[in-house]
Order: C-alpha cells, then sequence, then structure tokens
C-alpha cells in the first residue's frame, strides 16, 4: 500500500518488493499470486472505506447531518489516499475477486444508507420499499462525483464539494422528509450557487 502511495496505481512488483524490502519470492510465499495480492489491497481499503462511512453517521439521527457526515467521511479518504483509492475502483488486474469486492462494499454501503432511509420513512409515515432505490442512487451519485473530483481537485476543494454534495443530496431528500407534515429547509446555500456575471455589452 505504501508502494501505491508512492508510485501511483500502475505500481511494479519490483517497486512493492523495494519497499517491503524484500524480495518478489517473499511475497510470493504469502501471496498465490500478484492478483492475490492487490485483491488483499482492494479488500482491505475498501474494508477502511466502510468502517470510516458507518463511523460517521452511527449515532447521528438528523438526516441533513446524516447526509454530510457520509459525504464527509468519503471524501475525506479519497483526499487522504487518492492513489489507493484509484487502485482500489480501477484496480490494473480486472478479475472476478477484485470486482466482486469492489460490488460487495459499494452495495454494503448502499445496503447501510439503505437501512436508514428506511427508519426515516417509517418515521414519516411513509413506504419505506422506496428506500432501496434511493439508497443505491447515492453511492452511485457519490462514487462518481468522487472519481471526477480525484482528478480535478483543483477545482474545488474538499470542504466545498462535501458542502455541494450534501445540498444536492438533502435538496431531493428534504422533499420526501417535508411529505410527513414538517417544515424542512431544502434550500442550497447561495455561495455555492452564485449568481452569474452579467455579461457587459
Amino acid at each position: 500500500m505504501d508502494a501505491i502511495r508512492e508510485h501511483g496505481v500502475n505500481v511494479g512488483m519490483d517497486q512493492i518488493a523495494r519497499t517491503a524490502r524484500t524480495s518478489k519470492p517473499v511475497i510470493y510465499r504469502y501471496f498465490a499470486d500478484k492478483a492475490d495480492l492487490y485483491r488483499a489491497i482492494v479488500v482491505q481499503t475498501a474494508g477502511t472505506l466502510l468502517q470510516r462511512v458507518v463511523a460517521a453517521i452511527d449515532g447521528v439521527t438528523d438526516p441533513r447531518a446524516e447526509i454530510a457526515a457520509g459525504v464527509d467521511a468519503f471524501l475525506a479518504m479519497l483526499d487522504e489516499d487518492p492513489e489507493l483509492y484509484r487502485f482500489a475502483v480501477n484496480q490494473p488486474i480486472a478479475d472476478r475477486g477484485t470486482d466482486s469486492v469492489i460490488r460487495d462494499y459499494t452495495t454494503t454501503i448502499g445496503e447501510i444508507i439503505t437501512e436508514r432511509l428506511r427508519g426515516h420513512l417509517t418515521a414519516y409515515g411513509r413506504d419505506p420499499a422506496a428506500a432501496r432505490p434511493w439508497g443505491i442512487a447515492t453511492v452511485g451519485f457519490l462514487r462518481a462525483a468522487g472519481d471526477w473530483w480525484i482528478d480535478h481537485r483543483d477545482a474545488m476543494s474538499r470542504e466545498h464539494l462535501a458542502e455541494y454534495l450534501t445540498s444536492l443530496l438533502w435538496g431531493g431528500a428534504a422533499g420526501v422528509y417535508a411529505l410527513g407534515g414538517g417544515e424542512i429547509d431544502n434550500r442550497a446555500p447561495e455561495h455555492l450557487f452564485p449568481s452569474a456575471p452579467i455579461a457587459q455589452p
């Protein structure tokens, strides 16, 4: 993992062995082949991301604050470990093992979000069946935005993006929660969408 951080997603086994201060034959005593090693890296990275998201939203009951906490936890890992994230979601060896890990962790995060949404919908007297596509779509939305941002971090700070994505997600969610009869503000902060400059004649 340190070698990936230093050399990027196209890291080679020689670089990995050199970073580990050992030899390739020694590494292969513990891993069947390169794909097995890469799979282990993906499993650990995905597991860490899952733990961070779960820890961030644990105990948070306010729907908007819950969204904000999950979004920030996700972006924080991308910000701190961009090369490792790139490697985990775009692993250079495409095999069923690593592909299934990515599907498993995104599905797991989606299920966690879905369960939280079910609870909120039930509390507001709404059918909880609507939670599943909502939860899965949220994961896809965040991953797509994160994949873009990791290569365009000069376009928007992490804090700005977290607030931006939270506002977009909350804009849709608030409309659902408002059906429960509460006074809910779904407006995005003005500074996130400033007025366009007036063109000079």
